[in-house]
């Protein structure tokens, strides 16, 4: 009898979490202009956190190209200017790279 109680509580666990991600949908990361603005910030002044800036480069940006575009564009000066640390987690020439688009982004409506 508490084998039977034990599969039946289960299922019924499983289906109430299929329910709540069928009614709710999955989480999922969705940035917004603004706060790509406010993360590029914090980069060029030394602020922002290497863990940010990491989840930032690791997750692609699907529901907008141009910021998918910029996304790629930090992937690759990460690459090349990376020194990581605290503060400033890029070269000198990588956060100038970085200013740049910033100021692109920020000149876009």
């Amino acid at each position: 009898m508490s084998l039977l109680l034990t599969i039946l509580l289960t299922f019924a666990v499983v289906l109430v979490a299929l329910l709540v991600f069928v009614r709710f949908g999955t989480p999922y990361y969705l940035l917004k202009k603004e706060n790509l603005e406010t993360l590029l910030t914090l980069m060029v002044e030394g602020r922002a956190t290497d863990s940010d800036w990491q989840v930032f480069l690791g997750v692609p940006i699907r529901h907008n190209e141009r910021l998918e575009m910029i996304r790629q564009q930090c992937v690759d000066i990460d690459q090349r200017e990376y020194i990581g640390g605290t503060g400033f987690l890029l070269t000198r020439r990588g956060i100038d790279e970085v200013k740049q688009l910033l100021d692109e982004l920020k000149g876009e409506q």
